[in-house]
């Protein structure tokens, strides 16, 4: 009896033992990880939009837009600037000096959009406006995207102020 006791133990044992193992998911190797012999490279993965939160996207944009602005109010037609990036697209706004009368002419134009893109090279299109509605609205987006808003909730609102600018659009 006792031979056939350690029988049925061993046999219960060897069945909790193969159903604990059986059970248990597979364990893969963990997938190398290639050296990167780029620096640049690796900076310029870890800085890109696909890479970063959404708060280092807003900052990211925000120091973009701080430049631009920066570079526009150095004009001397300009006496203050609101810019907003989206993608590849800024839009500005301006408060002009005296002397323009808050008139905006192509010259003038022209020059914000060439200092934009100059400042920004990932800035394709640019839309400029001197109303004092549209620069308002601007002044707001820019005002909530740099206290935590994230910009994708203005995009109607985006896509309608760069209509509004550039109707041939």
């Amino acid at each position: 009896m006792t031979k056939k006791k350690i029988t049925i133990m061993l046999f219960a044992l060897l069945l909790v033992f193969l159903t604990v193992t059986g059970c248990r998911p597979a364990q893969r190797p963990a997938p190398e990880q290639q050296p990167n012999n780029n620096p640049t490279q690796d900076m310029t993965d870890r800085n890109s939009p696909m890479n970063m939160q959404p708060n280092e996207v807003n900052q990211d944009l925000q120091a973009r837009a701080d430049r631009i602005v920066n570079a526009i109010v150095k004009l001397d037609e300009v006496r203050s600037a609101t810019v907003v990036i989206s993608e590849t697209t800024a839009l500005v706004g301006v408060n002009t000096t005296d002397t323009t009368k808050g008139e905006m002419n192509t010259e003038i134009k022209r020059e914000i959009e060439e200092t934009v893109k100059n400042t920004d090279a990932q800035i394709t299109r640019v839309s400029v406006t001197a109303d004092p509605d549209l620069f308002k609205r601007i002044e707001n987006i820019a005002r909530e995207t740099s206290s935590g808003r994230p910009l994708s909730g203005f995009g109607r609102e985006i896509e309608e102020l760069v209509r509004r600018i550039t109707p041939g659009l």
